[in-house]
């Protein structure tokens, strides 16, 4: 995997799942823990945001879509096109309303 590329892929969820706790009116929280199962690690973000409403879930991860303002709405396209070039996958969980989980699998022999 790219360091870099991960490092990129980290801070916009990251700053993302910020950003969602603070239009809620939140404290921001984000929990990230890294997974060992088997032949796989796990890299799961989870926030106190608001979550992704089921109607725009299956969006969140096409180029130019944004619910925010300001912003292009690349971010998490890009980091999905960086994470699968690195041959991991992302997905994410939400409870509207609660927060939302992405996790970003790799298998061991990635790295």
């Amino acid at each position: 995997g790219d360091k870099d590329q991960l490092v990129s892929c980290l801070n916009n969820i990251i700053k993302n799942g910020i950003q969602a706790a603070h239009d809620k009116n939140n404290n921001p929280i984000i929990d990230v823990d890294l997974i060992e199962e088997g032949s796989i690690y796990k890299i799961i973000i989870k926030d106190n945001g608001g979550g992704i409403p089921n109607h725009i879930s299956n969006k969140i991860f096409e180029p130019n879509f944004t619910t925010k303002s300001s912003g292009t709405g690349l971010g998490l396209a890009i980091t999905k096109k960086f994470v699968e070039q690195m041959n991991g996958k992302i997905y994410f969980e939400s409870n509207y309303g609660i927060g939302a989980i992405f996790t970003i699998e790799f298998k061991k022999d990635s790295f």
